[in-house]
């Protein structure tokens, strides 16, 4: 029978199996973030670089003008100068307001990028922690033995609903060599979302260490047909070669 700290362990180790791929997600995202700001930045002072060599070859422009016309034709070229820099300080404050649109742009995506979920079977939007005491509601068990924490996590889960609960419940009952319990909350699992594999290949393996190898085959090559999974063929290798 498991003590109490094992029973800890285990989950520990559970959760930071399924927070990994968040963690992998959640720095892409950044990444990827920093990257289209340097590419912004980098657009932004190739704009003011453009603009400024416009205005050097226009006062060279004047300047050589200057020197073959009169009085009057001098005053008329400043006037059109004046004229010119006038345009140009227009144009300067276009590009300015389109760089600020641009920066607007980059940042409005960040608030869509966090809400959108970075796996397929993950029903829980990124932006909606869970909360705190959900880390560690198995680790609240206190003075109690491996049964009754087991009974705990079992009345939380009729209350809840959690796919966690049931998935923590199946792999431990597993590794117990309880195969009833585990393949009955494998079951859950799959109740709640038929995507999740670990469930599915908990129940197959359940099946098999019961005696009923054929069922949990059968299983197993359906479910390898319609996903492919490279985890699923993997395991059905082993049980038709007697390896489990």
């Amino acid at each position: 029978m498991y003590d109490i700290k094992q029973l800890e362990h285990e989950w520990k180790q559970y959760r930071k199996k399924k927070l990994k791929p968040w963690y992998i997600a959640s720095l892409s995202l950044f990444v990827f973030i920093v990257a289209v700001t340097l590419f912004l930045m980098n657009e932004k002072k190739i704009d003011l670089s453009g603009l400024k060599s416009y205005f050097e070859s226009s006062n060279v422009m004047f300047e050589d003008k200057e020197k073959s016309i009169d009085t009057f034709v001098d005053k008329s070229m400043q006037l059109k100068e004046r004229v010119l820099v006038d345009n140009a300080l227009e144009k300067l404050e276009v590009h300015s307001n389109l760089i600020d649109v641009a920066d607007k742009v980059v940042d409005k995506p960040l608030n869509i990028l966090v809400d959108i979920p970075l796996l397929d079977h993950e029903k829980k939007p990124l932006s909606q922690e869970q909360p705190e005491t959900r880390k560690t509601m198995h680790l609240d068990i206190i003075e109690s033995t491996s049964v009754s924490a087991y009974k705990d996590v079992e009345k939380r889960f009729l209350e809840s609903r959690d796919i966690d609960d049931a998935l923590f419940l199946a792999s431990s009952y597993y590794k117990k060599g309880d195969y009833d319990k585990s393949a009955y909350w494998a079951l859950e699992v799959n109740k709640l979302d038929q995507d999740v594999e670990e469930g599915l290949l908990i129940f197959v393996k359940s099946k098999v260490k019961m005696g009923r190898k054929n069922e949990g085959i059968s299983i197993l090559k359906t479910y390898v047909e319609r996903s492919g999974s490279q985890e699923a063929k993997k395991l059905l290798y082993q049980i038709e070669n007697d390896k489990l």
